[in-house]
């Protein structure tokens, strides 16, 4: 027979306090959290209509080269200012670009500056998606060439080629179209 270690005839259950009293007015104020501001311009040259914290946070809604740049108040030498920390909406480019084609060959020539703010590495021809179509009332077929970006890369060079299938067969483009384009940047891919 096994050896009796523990014996008790009472239970004891105990639970919850029957009320909980929570204070939420006692102490001091704290330092508030991290706000985020709205507005039309650089911070550093307009009043946000507030004194910033270290770490709040502003949205450029301004049109124009820092549109949709979020920036951040941080302490820097010199004092604390504002400072550019995100690109929140990607650079974009669309246009409805009248286009002539001659025997099926085409060029849209479309200044950098119109599409982004080169700032940095200058950008290659590989950074740039191009997107498009051909408004035209007979099915097209086409291909777009984005060649090297010449000398300081001041312009995006669309080199089209284009057939249209009239009546009954293939045949080359030759008109003025309307080409709806859309381009997009990306980073980090070199040109070979």
């Amino acid at each position: 027979m096994p050896d009796i270690l523990l014996s008790n005839d009472d239970v004891t259950v105990l639970g919850p306090p029957s009320v909980v009293e929570v204070l939420v007015d006692i102490g001091p104020t704290g330092t508030r959290g991290s706000q985020v501001f709205v507005g039309v311009g650089d911070p550093n040259t307009i009043s946000i209509g507030q004194t910033p914290i270290l770490n709040d946070l502003y949205i450029n809604v301004s049109p124009g080269t820092d549109y949709g740049y979020m920036y951040q108040y941080v302490s820097e030498p010199g004092g604390n200012t504002w400072i550019q920390i995100l690109e929140i909406s990607p650079t974009l480019f669309s246009q409805l670009h009248t286009t002539t084609y001659v025997d099926g060959v085409a060029q849209i020539v479309i200044p950098i500056s119109n599409i982004v703010t080169v700032t940095g590495s200058p950008l290659v021809s590989t950074n740039f998606v191009v997107q498009y179509s051909i408004a035209h009332t007979n099915p097209t077929a086409s291909s777009v060439v984005v060649p090297a970006l010449v000398g300081a890369g001041t312009n995006l060079v669309l080199d089209f080629t284009a057939i249209e299938y009239a009546g009954s067969a293939w045949q080359n483009l030759d008109e003025e179209v309307t080409t709806h384009i859309f381009i997009s940047i990306i980073l980090g891919d070199e040109e070979s």
